[in-house]
């Protein structure tokens, strides 16, 4: 989901196994003359949309089911998504319940008048003061994120949640929201 140019697509249908019933698809808005061609070949596509747009949560649906009837599992890979588009992808996962894995990485928060949508979320202040006000609030949206995750397991569907901190990554915001629902 908000794939850019689909390199992390690319490179996971690369390193598949030949023979595998592996599909891999990105969306982005970017338009599909931008994109490498070769994410329009075999096992890996590329669909130039708005997630944003509220038809894409049938038109997803519509894939997601199609792809496990034919024996897979699908999983919603965000990286490094901006303000509002970490929470869309959360909806998705949310409302397409054949979506089995979430691997969530949120960038930015929301501009302030986009906050004012959220329920639960709020801007604050470090405690100590010696911390970086917009770290804080990075994670904090993070927490935010991973809770809302938590939140679309109804009875008690929960198989793991969980929030990690990547040191690796060559950013401080390096939260990596992880969710698998049974």
């Amino acid at each position: 989901l908000c794939s850019g140019k689909g390199v992390t697509t690319a490179l996971c249908a690369a390193c598949d196994v030949e023979g595998s019933n592996n599909y891999f698809l990105a969306i982005d808005k970017m338009l599909s003359h931008t994109i490498p061609h070769f994410l329009n070949e075999g096992k890996v596509h590329y669909l130039s949309r708005d997630i944003m747009a509220e038809a894409m949560f049938a038109e997803v649906a519509d894939i997601v089911r199609d792809q496990t009837r034919q024996g897979r599992t699908c999983i919603l890979v965000g990286m490094h998504l901006c303000g509002l588009l970490s929470d869309r992808a959360i909806d998705f996962f949310e409302r397409v319940s054949e979506i089995k894995g979430l691997v969530l990485s949120p960038c930015c928060l929301p501009k302030k008048t986009e906050q004012r949508q959220l329920t639960g979320f709020k801007k604050g202040k470090p405690e100590n003061g010696a911390e970086d006000a917009e770290l804080y609030n990075y994670f904090k949206w993070s927490d935010y994120l991973k809770g809302r995750v938590e939140g679309c397991y109804p009875g008690g569907d929960v198989s793991d949640v969980r929030l990690y901190r990547d040191d690796e990554m060559h950013t401080e915001k390096n939260a990596i929201i992880v969710g698998v629902r049974r």
